[in-house]
């Protein structure tokens, strides 16, 4: 890990080496900037947050490393204060990070994303175009979300191995335009299909075809209670 060196650009500002950073960039107070990371016009990062840190493992971790690269901010991306990009992400345009949100090693987020307050987005995932996902959600690594998704507060999509499973499992694909309702979990391998609605609190244990809503646990088809769409709400 390289030297950081202080900046006069915004307040305790650290900065990496080869920091790309464009103009109309906003850049607020406590904020740290490892090496080759690139800002482009009209990126936002509010107080303490913290772009392209490199992996930290611990000794017995049998985590793969990561390919490394820069870490992209494209332009109009927003990052919250306190939140933590690391190295190898890339951030599309208008796409947006909230407060104490983290996104792990090589995770794509697209256009007009949005990820709400501490969610954690494990190594290596996509997050589609205009996707919503609200706050504290976790999202296992590898995992695919297609664009115009919405994840309510409190989902888990799970990666890895399960209770009776030594190996582990591919990760979770969610479809273009399905809904997960507020806590719901899905477990490893499965594949939720285009605009199908999993109510909240399910278990989804097994794939979700396109355009069926199902819930309970385990989650079986069924109606939601409900008179529309699920909450589509601010994310923050």
């Amino acid at each position: 890990m390289s030297p950081l060196s202080p900046s006069d650009l915004a307040p305790n500002l650290l900065l990496g080496r080869g920091v790309e950073i464009a103009a109309g960039v906003e850049i607020g107070a406590n904020v740290v900037i490892y090496d080759d990371v690139v800002l482009e016009e009209g990126v936002q990062l509010d107080v303490g947050a913290v772009l392209g840190r490199p992996a930290l493992r611990s000794r017995g971790s049998l985590t793969p490393e990561v390919a490394g690269g820069p870490t992209i901010l494209e332009a109009g991306a927003i990052v919250s204060p306190y939140a933590l990009v690391s190295a190898g992400v890339r951030m599309g345009p208008h796409s947006f990070l909230g407060d104490h949100a983290h996104l792990r090693e090589g995770v794509r987020l697209g256009a007009d994303a949005m990820v709400g307050c501490s969610c954690g987005i494990g190594r290596n995932v996509e997050i589609g175009d205009r996707t919503r996902m609200q706050n504290q959600c976790l999202l296992g690594p590898n995992t695919v979300v297609e664009p115009d998704c919405f994840l309510g507060p409190g989902v888990h999509v799970l990666t890895g191995r399960t209770m009776g499973a030594s190996p582990r499992g591919p990760a979770p694909l969610l479809r273009r335009g399905c809904q997960v309702g507020a806590g719901a979990k899905l477990l490893p391998g499965i594949e939720v299909g285009e605009d199908a609605v999993i109510g909240a609190g399910a278990v989804v244990t097994g794939d979700v075809p396109p355009g069926v809503t199902v819930r309970g646990v385990p989650a079986r088809e069924g109606s939601v209670p409900t008179e529309g769409p699920l909450d589509m709400g601010p994310v923050g």
